[in-house]
């Protein structure tokens, strides 16, 4: 029997918000209306076709199967909707009734067993949200709520789309429980994104790792991770079961972007540049008035960490990151050798020194040239005085380095 459990990312969200007692509290109280589900249930009747088990019995003992493989026991209808006509399937979850919607043609597209695919994933949203007392449905429902506020900064939009996206691919996991076969979930896939009615799993996967192989950022999708993404993961799940969630996680976020930061790895982000700046501000020579003043502006109520070095877990952290948030890396630490006249020559080299070991020595090289105005055959010898500079106050008796 397949185990699914909510990624760490579902996790640690819900821990998150559960800290936050007032908005966790207010969330949990907040039900949906008897009135509110009416009005639903009267908008769905008007805009689609309810689906009877009387006229549909087969489509309906399929969705049974479903039920009973997740241990789903409140009545669900099905409905066609009208409005619609791309190939797609949603849930709706009340606390005594379920309601699965379809558009475009599934029921004519899909077989027997790959409707099965279908409906273990949508019902895979029920199980999710019914977890640990709704936990992950209150989540769902917070981080919702205020990434749609217009005052919200970016990041909680971003930690939205992810939750989302880590829905689906726990929703997929369900999908593989329910069928047992890896082959015909991707079939299921696939058929419902392009509309055909024969495709290759085994071609599919062929694909999805060629693609992999292309690219270095993690899932631009807004709801849904891509399908490339969606049938390798759960390739990966079938063959590593042990290893599923650090690896999808891994490939949905990519490296760190500079630009789509989140709830979490802001704080990482965060960390790191302070963590930078100590490194950079340890040698006494460095520590001028200059430099104090603007290790303020950076972190008013905290002081330098003392014990900041760089390591093989340093290192990575800068090597998790995209090549915008290595430029940035890159520009704290010119920020720094630039803001005493006195120390400037000296000061680069020492950058110069840290960004090689950080393995930032093109995004350093590029940004020097450009913000001091450096062609390429001057910025070599720049670079030289600069070394030469250091290493005197370096070999001087004045400077015990640390």
């Amino acid at each position: 029997m397949i185990m699914i459990k909510p990624f760490p990312f579902h996790s640690d969200l819900r821990d998150y918000f559960k800290k936050q007692d007032k908005t966790w509290s207010w969330f949990s109280e907040e039900k949906i209306k008897a009135e509110q589900q009416e009005a639903f249930k009267t908008d769905l009747l008007k805009n689609s076709y309810r689906i009877d088990p009387d006229t549909e019995p087969k489509v309906y003992e399929i969705l049974n199967v479903a039920k009973d493989k997740l241990g789903i026991i409140v009545p669900i209808t099905i409905y066609q909707s009208q409005s619609m006509d791309e190939n797609n399937a949603g849930v709706v979850f009340f606390e005594n009734e379920a309601h699965i919607i379809l558009s475009g043609t599934i029921l004519k597209l899909l077989t027997e067993d790959e409707l099965l695919v279908l409906f273990g994933h949508e019902l895979s949203h029920i199980v999710l949200f019914s977890l640990e007392n709704g936990d992950f449905e209150i989540t769902n429902r917070i981080i919702n709520t205020i990434a749609s506020d217009s005052n919200s900064e970016l990041f909680y939009y971003e930690t939205a789309r992810l939750y989302q996206l880590y829905t689906e691919l726990f929703c997929d996991l369900g999908a593989l429980k329910v069928s047992g076969s890896l082959e015909t979930t991707i079939q299921t896939l696939v058929k419902l994104n392009t509309g055909l009615e024969k495709v290759s799993a085994e071609s599919y996967l062929k694909q999805a790792n060629e693609i992999l192989e292309r690219i270095e950022k993690g899932s631009n999708g807004e709801t849904h991770p891509e399908n490339f993404i969606r049938a390798k993961a759960l390739e990966i799940f079938e063959k590593d079961n042990s290893g599923y969630y650090s690896k999808t996680e891994k490939i949905i976020s990519g490296k760190t972007d500079l630009h789509q930061l989140n709830l979490f790895n802001k704080k990482l982000v965060f960390d790191t540049t302070k963590e930078l700046i100590s490194i950079i501000l340890k040698p006494k020579w460095t520590q001028s008035e200059y430099c104090h003043a603007l290790y303020k502006q950076y972190f008013t109520n905290s002081a330098i960490k003392t014990d900041a070095f760089i390591d093989a877990v340093f290192k990575l952290k800068i090597e998790n990151s995209r090549k915008n948030l290595k430029e940035y890396y890159a520009y704290v630490m010119l920020d720094f050798a630039l803001c005493d006249p006195d120390l400037k020559e000296a000061f680069i080299g020492h950058i110069l020194d840290i960004g090689e070991q950080l393995s930032l020595q093109e995004e350093m090289k590029t940004i020097l040239k450009k913000e001091l105005n450096l062609t390429e055959k001057n910025y070599k010898s720049f670079a030289e005085n600069c070394t030469k500079t250091l290493n005197t106050i370096l070999e001087s008796d004045q400077e015990n380095t640390y």
